[in-house]
């Protein structure tokens, strides 16, 4: 009998409330606690999001960019957030466009040019044909150059010249018919390639423009 209520003693005393002491309960507590930190933390690295700028309107080649044309965005770019500008206004000092930006677009550190315009120079072609559709202000092109050879009264095969290149702008020259002569079109050229398209330009060279799908949707 005795030992009968030492048992149920026992069994008692261990489905009683436990104390504050008791190690299990310590270890519930901080299993909960590594839980509820692990789900915040995981929670905040997937909503971090970083403020950056964009413009608020069309920025022209060689503008002026400075921090009133544009907006601070807090947008989560990951891996290309290195491509981007960040909403710091001293990242700004002494900078030019040095390509289009449409407005609403995140400013690209490649667009950061130097005021004194060194890095690529627009440069307009005239050509005699009327240009694809797709070929408009900020689409890239390749450009192509057949030598004229005087000696023959012929050309010599096309080489690329330059790949890749951005296009300004783009004006069609329109006959009194309601027709098209053909394409006034500005590119920007960097400084190592731009001596070999005025020579071609000025040897009357053939130069052909073609669009570069890939470069554009870069």
């Amino acid at each position: 009998m005795e030992k009968a209520r030492d048992q149920v003693s026992a069994a008692a005393s261990r489905l009683g409330r436990p104390s504050w002491k008791d190690p299990r309960l310590l270890l519930g507590i901080l299993i909960v606690l590594a839980s509820s930190v692990g789900v915040v933390a995981l929670t905040s690295s997937m909503d971090r999001t970083t403020p950056m700028y964009s413009a608020k309107s069309d920025i022209s080649l060689g503008e002026e960019i400075t921090a009133e044309k544009l907006h601070v965005v807090n947008v989560k770019l990951d891996a290309l957030e290195a491509g981007y500008v960040p909403a710091d206004p001293g990242m700004l000092s002494g900078t030019r466009a040095n390509s289009l930006i449409r407005a609403g677009q995140l400013l690209p550190r490649s667009a950061l040019g130097l005021n004194d315009g060194t890095n690529r120079r627009p440069v307009s072609i005239d050509l005699p044909d009327a240009l694809p559709s797709a070929i408009t202000a900020g689409a890239h092109v390749d450009v192509w150059v057949s030598l004229k050879d005087r000696s023959a009264n012929a050309y010599s095969p096309p080489t690329l010249l330059l790949p890749a290149a951005e296009v300004t702008a783009r004006t069609e020259r329109a006959t009194g018919f309601g027709g098209t002569a053909g394409t006034l079109v500005e590119i920007l050229v960097v400084d190592t390639g731009l001596a070999d398209l005025l020579e071609a330009m000025a040897n009357d060279a053939r130069i052909t423009v073609v669009f570069n799908p890939g470069a554009s949707a870069s």
